[in-house]
């Protein structure tokens, strides 16, 4: 007698979630998984929720089959058979501050997906000086002054 098991991608390990990094610092998210003896087919790198994948790699390699607009010149790669990693430069807050789904393609398997939460912090500290005050991350400042009035 004959069974078929079907083979299914595992991931083994995945980057921390949420995951913490400050404005400007590069992303480098890392899965390691094990394709339980089938063939890849394609990673995926996405906006939870949205149709449309930011990266798509269908080869072993750094080179992506698909990669959105927006993060051309932002983001590197290197996918192999047993593990990927993605990097993102310069975090920024208003763009990369959100939730984000990596999943495996496999001939023959269902799709495995891992979630991964970015969390950008901000990389100065607010703070509050008799002089100035810091108002952004972006090192913005605005200069208190005062009238000083003589005693008569």
């Amino acid at each position: 007698m004959f069974c078929f098991v079907e083979l299914q991608p595992v991931i083994k390990d995945k980057p921390s979630d949420p995951f913490n990094i400050l404005e400007g610092d590069n992303i480098t998210l890392e899965w390691s998984y094990d394709l339980g003896g089938g063939s890849f087919r394609r990673i995926e790198f996405r906006l939870i929720n949205s149709p449309t994948p930011i990266l798509e790699v269908e080869t072993v390699g750094q080179t992506p089959d698909y990669l959105d607009n927006d993060y051309i010149g932002r983001l590197q790669v290197n996918v192999t058979t047993t593990q990927t990693s993605i990097t993102i430069l310069k975090a920024n807050r208003t763009v990369d501050n959100k939730e984000y789904g990596f999943n495996i393609f496999q001939r023959n398997s269902p799709t495995v997906t891992s979630r991964v939460q970015i969390s950008v912090q901000c990389k100065y500290n607010y703070a509050q000086f008799s002089f100035f005050s810091i108002t952004s991350c972006e090192k913005s400042f605005q200069e208190y002054s005062w009238d000083i009035f003589p005693f008569t």
